[in-house]
């Protein structure tokens, strides 16, 4: 009788226990699951800089006073100066690539990029905040905005269209994916530095001038789509005429405001998935 109590027992205990272990059992895969969700995608960026025809200057002749720069050598000291901008600021949250700063420059693949894109003239979304109050767009100038003779010809009033890229190459971005692992691509379009009026009056003294910079850019993923894209706009005073100040002090802001569209066009994706026009034809 006790032996036969203690094999009971003994039986009894073995159920309860492994009732205990199969209730358990789903919670924990659950809370794993939840938590696997929960965890934030690691992308990883790739910087594509812009052309050096696809650089409107109107300030070359004040820089190369202030730095005896030739033109070509002002053009790719601004181009590196964004390119580092945008470098310095993404990398804090992502993993990021750059194409030409140093020791890493990789113009051959370069070369295959911009053979494999082109650019439109498009429309300005909607969402894309400029800073400005803008004229209307002025069809007439549209063909007017693009490269002749090897220098980039920009219309007066382009501020309610930008230059965007288009992929024509398929083969590109699952290139792009396997050489760096990249699951996002920062596209740096066009770049545009001017003189605007500082103030309202009439009075167009050096004191009532500052240089605007133009950033027209677009974002996209492997899938083609679009996550941001458009222009960003800021400041910089009209006496500042060194490349690498200007870029230390100026482009940064344009990276900010450009991390922040990528993470909100991030933010939409992970929401929502709507049907949106991938950046080829």
């Amino acid at each position: 009788m006790r032996n036969h109590l203690k094999s009971y027992l003994s039986h009894f205990r073995f159920i309860v226990y492994l009732g205990l272990l199969l209730s358990c059992s789903p919670v924990i895969s659950q809370q794993e699951a939840d938590s696997a969700k929960a965890m934030p995608v690691k992308h990883k960026i790739l910087l594509v800089p812009f052309k050096t025809t696809m650089f409107m200057n109107a300030i070359g002749k004040a820089v190369n006073s202030k730095t005896h720069l030739t033109y070509n050598q002002i053009t790719e000291a601004f181009r590196s100066q964004m390119d580092l901008a945008l470098y310095a600021t993404f990398k804090h949250t992502y993993s990021t690539i750059s194409l030409i700063q140093k020791p890493v420059s990789k113009d051959t693949i370069l070369h295959y990029i911009y053979g494999s894109i082109g650019y439109n003239y498009d429309l300005v979304p909607t969402d894309s905040s400029t800073g400005e109050n803008h004229a209307e767009f002025d069809p007439k100038q549209q063909k007017k905005h693009f490269v002749n003779n090897g220098q980039l010809q920009v219309p007066m009033d382009y501020s309610k269209r930008f230059m965007n890229v288009h992929i024509g190459n398929p083969q590109l971005l699952p290139y792009l994916n396997k050489e760096y692992g990249s699951d996002i691509v920062v596209f740096v379009n066009e770049v545009d530095i001017k003189n605007v009026s500082n103030t309202t009056t009439e009075d167009l003294t050096q004191s009532n001038y500052r240089r605007q910079v133009t950033v027209h850019y677009s974002i996209v993923d492997m899938q083609k789509h679009y996550l941001a894209k458009g222009i960003l706009t800021t400041y910089f005073p009209y006496t500042e005429n060194d490349p690498n100040v200007i870029g230390e002090k100026y482009f940064t802001v344009i990276a900010h405001d450009m991390m922040a569209s990528l993470q909100k066009g991030l933010q939409k994706k992970q929401t929502k998935t709507p049907t949106k026009k991938p950046a080829s034809h």
